[in-house]
């Protein structure tokens, strides 16, 4: 028996372990067809999800779950499928950064960009990336 997704911010938890979920996959379409995107909604309205959706669709480092998609609307739009695995993408969420001190908040976010730094080292490496920034990056 299928489950109510409540607090599930993972798109991958989402399929794998077939909660109910209402096909958003349509946002990749507007994605691709837009120069910037900003999605304001109050809390609790599945910004984290859609973010989680987004980047298992284009993220390189996600071949392995392509299955995700299966049979959901995306599925059916050959020149978006293209896209999907092939870049590189950065997902960061400044959903738990709740510091009322502005120096632990400080700390937590120079934390959070270390992390993202970790996480995409292979950037450093890339010619898409330009010689000034990979100096900022590796002093």
């Amino acid at each position: 028996m299928k489950r109510i997704p409540v607090g599930i911010e993972s798109f991958k938890e989402m399929i794998d372990d077939q909660y109910y979920y209402i096909d958003k996959t349509e946002l990749i379409n507007d994605v691709m067809n837009e120069k910037l995107v900003l999605y304001t909604r109050p809390r609790r309205f599945g910004k984290t999800l859609n973010m989680s959706m987004l980047y298992y669709f284009f993220s390189h480092k996600e071949k392995d779950n392509a299955y995700l998609f299966d049979g959901l609307n995306v599925s059916k739009d050959n020149e978006v499928m293209l896209h999907q695995n092939q870049y590189p993408v950065i997902f960061m969420t400044l959903k738990d950064m709740k510091n009322r001190n502005t120096e632990l908040q400080k700390q937590q976010f120079l934390s959070l960009i270390q992390t993202v730094l970790e996480q995409n080292i292979e950037l450093l490496h890339s010619e898409m990336v330009n010689i000034i920034t990979k100096k900022d990056w590796n002093p």
